[in-house]
């Protein structure tokens, strides 16, 4: 999962109505038309100006086709990021100092004449309630940002999952300025990545997916479903 200045990383797809929908935590936050784009199929990203920072805290909602479950799994597996991440070089696990933790070292490609940033994310995954988890993330300074943290939250809805994906970063670059629009550039071609990477491994039989929700149940420590006697 990329934790940088140009990458916030989500899934898309309809749900049919306002009904489907089985969290509450979205609606004091968005007006009647977010609501509407949501339930078409759109993505709703919201830009809040932090005071005295160059970059704004970006907080996204989006429906998908799939679930909780499935959807934190594909997530989780940051080593996959190469094969359907934008601009994305590598991803390397440094430790896991507990099972629902892991410390990577990820390489990305910058735009113009920048050099590649390489960079610590520390990634947590927990289960707030039954059916949902959260990925949260910090990157202490690299080359471009100061500080970066956020989460993603992946809650039950009706034939899907309700992504609300939260991220703040600070930039130490002088090009931040420049960058910003850069990074909403960005934020489109992720989304668009990890929904097709999704939707390629839920929507047809796949051991990736098989072992990559086998690692997230291991990563909560959760035991596998009980076979039914025969």
């Amino acid at each position: 999962m990329i934790r940088s200045v140009l990458y916030l990383l989500l899934g898309t797809i309809m749900v049919p109505s306002l009904s489907a929908i089985s969290t509450e935590s979205w609606e004091s936050s968005l007006t009647d038309h977010q609501k509407e784009d949501l339930l078409s199929g759109k993505q709703v990203m919201i830009e809040v100006d932090i005071p005295g920072k160059p970059w704004p805290c970006f907080t996204i909602h989006k429906l998908v086709d799939a679930t909780p479950e499935d959807v934190a799994a594909v997530f989780w597996n940051c080593e996959l990021a190469p094969a359907y991440v934008p601009n994305c070089i590598s991803v390397k696990i440094i430790s896991r100092p507990s099972p629902g933790i892991i410390e990577a070292e990820y390489t990305l490609k910058m735009p113009f004449f920048l050099p590649n940033e390489i960079y610590l994310s520390r990634n947590e995954l927990t289960s707030p309630t039954t059916g949902s988890y959260k990925i949260s993330w910090h990157v202490d300074q690299s080359r471009y940002i100061r500080k970066s943290i956020g989460n993603i939250l992946l809650q039950p809805a009706r034939n899907g999952t309700l992504i609300s994906y939260t991220n703040f970063v600070e930039p130490s670059s002088k090009f931040s300025r420049l960058l910003r629009s850069k990074a909403g550039e960005e934020v489109m071609a992720s989304v668009g990545a990890l929904k097709r990477q999704i939707m390629n491994e839920s929507h047809q039989p796949s051991p990736l997916l098989l072992k990559q929700v086998e690692d997230l149940r291991l990563s909560l420590q959760v035991p596998p479903p009980k076979r039914p006697i025969q």
